[in-house]
């Protein structure tokens, strides 16, 4: 628990006490307030420590984190998060969710694509059911089926057949790329294995998502992307999305290059802190199609003052040649 009040989502002070206690630079958050904690835990040494470790600004690089599946593609105010973790325990799960494959978006300051939270455990076995599913997150969902089998009667037990794996990352001053897959639709009737890249076009400052849905047969599809609460959020055409901060006028768009389906807004909640909940709103195409498949979307920031409409043409134009960019990374995959 932590010693003074944060909220939920908000873990930096963890961060400096590590730099202290490991005496570890690239651990301190160039800029941030001296964290109380710091002078609770490790005392006055620990406060001149802390001010004595001199680092650079390396909070906009793209980073990997292999040990726990988590990838973030960034640059500048524009982030990306990439789970590909497993559900933890040595397989029992405990605390995992059905996030696999799943994605956030922060950008132009402020959060767009958010992870739900958790909300409660044992004080509503429903809601922590609901919390923890696939349908909860920014993924794809087959069917009704769970990427991991839950009992909503076992609120800390979770099945172990996803097994996310990460295929290819890389970084670089223009681009970065992460492709990850996971098997927890294997076990279906007609078997698919979901395989999920991400590319990150810094200089342009957008992502592109290639979803590929390997199997054979037809299967019900359905793509989320939940939002943060308090956007605003609109259909611009069969195809785009469009989630606006008000106060602001920051605004990230969400478009299908494959669909002519308008997207159905689902009701849903985001817990920021425990026992606390705040509605917010999924947008899901939900779509019966034959396998294999793949489906793409691009995720274009449009910041205050920029113009929407250019940075729509900006993107179209590289589109052409951003999908060659995209098969030749899943031939190197593939193969």
């Amino acid at each position: 628990m932590p010693i003074v009040n944060h909220i939920a989502g908000d873990q930096a002070y963890l961060l400096a006490l590590g730099a202290v206690f490991f005496n570890d630079a690239t651990l301190k958050n160039q800029g941030s307030p001296l964290p109380e904690e710091v002078l609770w835990v490790l005392g006055e040494k620990g406060i001149r420590k802390f001010e004595g470790l001199q680092t650079a600004d390396n909070s906009s690089r793209s980073l990997a984190f292999p040990e726990t599946g988590s990838y973030v593609l960034r640059d500048g105010d524009l982030y990306l998060f990439f789970n590909a973790s497993n559900i933890g325990r040595n397989g029992r799960g405990s605390h995992g969710h059905n996030d696999s494959l799943s994605i956030e978006v922060s950008a132009c300051g402020r959060p767009f694509i958010v992870d739900p939270g958790s909300y409660v455990y044992t004080a509503d076995l429903r809601e922590r059911q609901l919390f923890r599913s696939t349908a909860y997150h920014s993924t794809i969902q087959i069917g009704d089926a769970e990427q991991n089998t839950t009992n909503e009667g076992l609120p800390f037990s979770i099945g172990n057949e996803a097994h996310p794996r990460i295929l290819d990352w890389q970084t670089g001053t223009e681009r970065d790329v992460v492709v990850g897959e996971h098997s927890g639709y294997e076990r279906l009737p007609r078997p698919v294995r979901h395989r999920r890249a991400v590319f990150f076009y810094k200089s342009d400052r957008w992502w592109l998502i290639e979803d590929d849905l390997l199997g054979k047969g037809e299967q019900t599809i359905a793509v989320r992307f939940h939002f943060d609460p308090g956007l605003e959020l609109t259909v611009r055409d069969e195809s785009i999305v469009s989630a606006c901060d008000k106060m602001t006028g920051a605004r990230l768009l969400v478009c299908s290059k494959d669909l002519r389906l308008k997207p159905k807004f689902e009701p849903q909640f985001t817990s920021r802190h425990y026992g606390a909940k705040t509605p917010s709103i999924s947008v899901c195409w939900l779509m019966r199609m034959s396998m294999p498949r793949k489906l793409s979307w691009v995720l274009l920031p449009v910041c205050a003052g920029e113009d929407e409409e250019e940075r729509l043409k900006l993107v179209q134009s590289h589109v052409s040649q951003v999908n060659g960019q995209a098969r030749s990374a899943s031939l190197r995959v593939n193969h």
